[in-house]
């Protein structure tokens, strides 16, 4: 049965990722960090990362997940398709407050949870809207690409949905992986819509963690 194989990788670092502040749908560029890792993404997957190099290459349309897959494409003479639906999640008026906010809409749960939102309070995307429109989106382009390699740069609440999806998770469950930026990711999805995950939140090509 024929499939669609999709890599998926999370953004580089930003000035909101480093003072962790909500920031969904805000064009926040990459900071200097974040175009280093860009750069040292670009290395790595040219490092014969891939056996067979991804035929297109989507990001969402905001800049931090552009010029994140810049270097490898313009290495590889492959041009960037941006896709509004690849997006983080639209947080409304939270936007640019500290993730610490979150917690005051579910004092039980930790930050790094899925936290419901009101659309009409916060003019915000609720989780099952996020959810289904990364779903659709990834589905539209299984279908559009099958039996062929694609390159997906997103955002760490995104790619949460695109797990779920894959394992019928609800979008309101706890979150099973941290996404640290320029995490690599991928799954496949057959022509009968079947997800499969092969791998997730691989971050062996980034230093370790300091403890704090």
């Amino acid at each position: 049965m024929s499939h669609t194989d999709i890599w998926i990788i999370r953004h580089g670092e930003t000035d909101w990722n480093s003072e962790r502040r909500l920031q969904g749908w805000k064009d926040i560029p990459l900071n200097d960090a974040g175009i280093e890792q860009a750069k040292n993404l670009c290395h790595h997957l040219n490092n014969d990362f891939f056996q067979v190099l991804p035929n297109h290459i989507y990001t969402s349309d905001l800049q931090r997940a552009y010029h994140t897959a810049l270097p490898f494409a313009r290495a590889n003479q492959l041009p960037i398709t941006t896709l509004p639906g690849l997006r983080e999640r639209n947080y409304g008026i939270l936007e640019g407050k500290h993730w610490s906010i979150l917690q005051e809409y579910n004092v039980v749960r930790e930050e790094n949870l899925a936290i419901e939102l009101d659309p009409a309070t916060h003019q915000a995307e609720s989780l099952q809207v996020f959810h289904d429109r990364i779903k659709t989106t990834l589905l539209a382009l299984a279908e559009q690409h099958q039996n062929e390699t694609l390159l997906l740069i997103s955002h760490g609440g995104a790619i949460d949905m695109m797990w779920r999806a894959a394992n019928r998770v609800a979008p309101n469950a706890p979150r099973q992986f941290t996404q640290r930026n320029t995490a690599i990711n991928r799954l496949q999805i057959s022509s009968d819509r079947q997800w499969s995950v092969i791998s997730w939140a691989d971050a062996s090509h980034l230093p370790a963690k300091e403890s704090i």
